[in-house]
């Protein structure tokens, strides 16, 4: 009877050995690995790569005090819809995601609420200073506010010297100084394509002549207006008399390189095109002189209606599926405690603006005069989906272009103003319409 029972104890225990192996080899994956945990962290491919890797420095620091391995993918910034709707259809991939525009209204369901780690951190850093970035639907935060990356005019002082203009302050300058500067050889860069700068810059010109794109509940389509017609004729103008057709397939790089190769005399963009030039001393043409030092920064040109500017908002959320949701919300804490902000903050070189408020007055927007605008442009500026606050379908509107296509359409001659506002009208209700 024993040696009856060890022959069936033996047995058991050889086909639940067999089976463990079995999983191994299937997964192959050894036990002990399967045990590890890592925490992943999704971000879009800085334009400043500095700022990048001390995020990725400061996520390994973090994993070695919580005793996981981390891992930090970088995508380029057009690709990530992409793969974040991938993600959210398989329920799985990474823990930590970098978000932007309406993402965290977008995706509100899928993301862990972050209303008290929200709190905790404005608490010890003197608040916030936007109230709508990260926020769902339903008014809760599905991300952190993390920064924004604002659109100043980059212009050529020496240009604008030369033709003896002074530097625009209004759109009418920007057109009146750009025609010269087309007519020297030196044109305006601004994009009218499929470029997250194009969102950016043509929402800022409807702003100032007083048009929106959807009322303040974030709902009504609003964009139907005389205001927003004539933003329309302006950028026609702009576009025939200050710019060359290239920019109708410029990416957000494109305009970087026109400005730094001595082409273009200015342009709309963040701090990298002149961060760019200066790390590769980069030349006036037929000359030694560094082209940065004659690169400026001024305000968002004012219109009719005021001076208005769209910014980049990210934020950090963390996706529920997650088996790691603790110790990324100990990551979030981590990241953005003074120490780690402020190394942040500099590896970028003032390009993340933070919306905490105690880092509004950096000193390193003081360590160069070219920073100078950096601490007030967030008056000017505003989220995408202003003046309500982006939602969704802001996102989706973005992430179809439809601003930038049917501006395009009209500059080129394509469709009259009034039609191409009709055409983006009538994509903009679809589009929310769908999304609801």
């Amino acid at each position: 009877m024993q040696t009856t029972m060890k022959r069936r104890t033996l047995l058991r225990s050889s086909l639940t050995a067999s089976a463990g192996l079995a999983g191994v080899l299937m997964s192959k994956t050894p036990p002990l690995m399967a045990q590890e945990r890592e925490l992943k962290l999704i971000t879009f491919s800085h334009f400043v790569p500095a700022s990048d890797e001390e995020l990725k420095r400061q996520l390994e620091e973090y994993g070695k005090q919580a005793g996981v391995k981390t891992r930090m993918d970088r995508v380029a910034h057009l690709q990530l819809p992409a793969v974040y709707a991938s993600e959210v259809q398989g329920q799985k991939g990474h823990d930590l995601v970098a978000l932007r525009v309406g993402e965290p209204h977008l995706y509100a369901k899928h993301l862990v609420e972050l209303d008290d780690l929200v709190d905790k951190i404005g608490q010890r850093a003197g608040g916030w200073t936007d109230v709508v970035a990260g926020r769902g639907p339903e008014g809760h935060y599905r991300g952190i506010p993390w920064f924004f990356i604002s659109f100043p005019i980059a212009i050529r002082t020496d240009l604008v010297a030369e033709l003896g203009e002074t530097l625009p302050d209004t759109w009418d300058d920007v057109h009146r100084v750009g025609k010269k500067l087309k007519a020297k050889g030196n044109p305006v860069g601004i994009q009218l394509a499929h470029s997250a700068d194009s969102n950016h810059i043509l929402r800022g010109i409807i702003w100032s002549w007083g048009g929106k794109l959807v009322e303040d509940d974030g709902k009504t389509v609003a964009i139907n207006s005389k205001e927003t017609v004539e933003a329309y004729k302006f950028v026609k103008a702009l576009y025939q008399d200050c710019m060359t057709e290239e920019v109708l397939a410029w990416d957000d790089r494109n305009n970087n390189v026109c400005l730094n190769s001595g082409k273009c005399g200015m342009i709309l963009n963040p701090t990298s095109a002149y961060n760019s030039a200066r790390k590769d001393n980069a030349l006036v043409p037929g000359t030694e002189r560094p082209i940065h030092q004659v690169i400026n920064h001024i305000m968002p040109p004012e219109g009719p209606a005021g001076r208005h500017m769209s910014a980049a908002n990210q934020t950090l959320g963390i996706w529920k599926w997650s088996p790691l949701q603790d110790v990324a919300k100990g990551f979030l804490d981590f990241h953005f405690q003074k120490e780690q902000q402020e190394k942040h903050l500099a590896a970028s070189l003032g390009y993340n603006q933070p919306f905490l408020s105690a880092f509004g007055m950096h000193p390193i927007y003081a360590s160069n005069p070219k920073y100078y605008f950096a601490p007030y442009i967030g008056w000017y500026t505003h989220a995408p989906g202003w003046p309500g606050p982006p939602t969704g379908a802001t996102d989706r509107v973005w992430n179809k272009f439809v601003i930038p296509d049917t501006m395009a359409a009209h500059a080129t001659g394509k469709m009259d103003a009034e039609k191409a506002v009709q055409s983006a009208e009538a994509q903009i209700k679809r589009i929310y319409r769908r999304t609801g």
